[in-house]
């Protein structure tokens, strides 16, 4: 019994640390820059509905579906920012699916490239 618990666990471990994984990037732009397209990039969207934006923190709270994310954009170096986004209720189920297409926003956002979701 001891076994089937261990092999769980690190199976849901290992789950969980992908759809982490899934759930940031780095952009080489300026936090500002980066916030705004993030923005931009969520405001473009009629699926996302934005909740609350703190711009001081560098945080977008967004409902997708039934869901809520938060979006934290988050200076690393002086031309180096990371986006994360995590659901808000801590389910991943979806969280990853969500993600790729805010990042894919994002990136045409900030390439002005025409907008498009991931399947």
């Amino acid at each position: 019994m001891k076994k089937i618990i261990l092999i769980f666990s690190l199976l849901t471990s290992f789950a969980f640390a992908s759809v982490l994984e899934e759930s940031y990037k780095i952009y080489n732009y300026d936090a500002d820059v980066a916030f705004l397209g993030a923005l931009s990039a969520l405001n473009s969207s009629p699926k996302f509905e934005i909740s609350e934006i703190q711009s001081n923190n560098g945080n977008i709270l967004f409902l997708y579906g039934s869901r809520y994310y938060l979006l934290t954009v988050t200076k690393r170096y002086q031309k180096q920012t990371e986006i994360k986004i995590l659901p808000q209720n801590s389910d991943f189920s979806q969280g990853s699916v969500v993600a790729q297409n805010v990042f894919l926003l994002i990136d045409q956002k900030l390439k002005n490239q025409p907008l498009g979701l991931v399947k």
